[in-house]
């Protein structure tokens, strides 16, 4: 694995073992998250013949830390990952995002001609599909907790329980002290954006779609994920009865490698 600088942004790249297809795969991830907790698909894809990226989006991970991070937008993010497709001529790219990270390529997806394809993976929904909870009590204190980072102007910043009941709630125990420190915080006013629906224009989105949904998801329910296929036209939708919101760090996350290399491989290359 290396690290690429695009300006103030800190991409990761994992070369292809041998390179079996002419397009890149570019991983986006989601809200408070960084690059490091998307390595186990880098691997897998680059063994599978694929140039991959991912980018630290500004004031995440290996970025450089941004002093208005608490006021970052979703166009900012969306900025970001049309940047590192330009600097890297990598426009003919698979977008493939998770939860916030899927609105995020939503974005930077319209009107891109060259996209080959993308992916959301349990991700946060455009506006027109509402925004569901599954638990009333998490849902009050998320809300709880935007008001407050408003009124204090500051960043986003979840607590262990709370990403225990759920980001983290399928998440081996052993495993969840060393996930829980992949989290940061998260700009507010994204974190508004998100909650009050954000506008997507589908009619310019014009490639392959493949959504992703999990039923043991607290956060990204899966019915919601199934609602969020049909609002955008995807041409696939795969519901998983085993997984959670951090699918690619829990136990058997390769079914879901395995089924998005597949869907690539007959969908992309077309």
């Amino acid at each position: 694995m290396m690290i690429i600088k695009v300006e103030n942004l800190a991409v990761d790249k994992a070369a292809a073992v041998i390179r079996k297809y002419d397009y890149p795969l570019l991983f986006v991830h989601g809200a408070g998250g960084n690059t490091r907790y998307l390595h186990n698909y880098l691997n897998f894809f680059a063994a599978a013949g694929w140039d991959c990226y991912a980018v630290n989006l500004r004031g995440h991970g290996a970025s450089a830390l941004d002093p208005r991070l608490a006021f970052l937008t979703i166009e900012d993010y969306a900025a970001d990952v049309n940047a590192v497709c330009t600097a890297l001529n990598i426009e003919n790219c698979v977008l493939i995002g998770h939860s916030m990270g899927g609105l995020v390529c939503q974005k930077a997806a319209e009107g891109a001609e060259k996209i080959k394809a993308l992916v959301l993976i349990a991700t946060t929904p455009p506006q027109g599909v509402k925004f569901e909870f599954e638990n009333n009590f998490v849902l009050v204190k998320m809300i709880l907790r935007v008001i407050w980072s408003n009124i204090r102007g500051k960043a986003l910043q979840t607590s262990y329980a709370a990403a225990s009941k759920t980001v983290m709630n399928n998440i081996a125990d052993r495993d969840k002290q060393a996930v829980f420190e992949m989290l940061g915080p998260e700009s507010m006013v994204a974190g508004r954006q998100v909650a009050r629906g954000y506008p997507i224009a589908m009619d310019k989105i014009r490639c392959p779609k493949l959504v992703i949904g999990c039923k043991k998801d607290n956060i990204a329910l899966e019915r919601m994920q199934e609602k969020i296929a049909k609002f955008i036209n995807a041409d696939k939708y795969i519901a998983y009865e085993q997984f959670g919101h951090m699918i690619m760090l829990e136990k058997g996350w390769e079914k879901s490698a395995e089924d998005i290399r597949d869907w690539l491989i007959t969908t992309a290359a077309k």
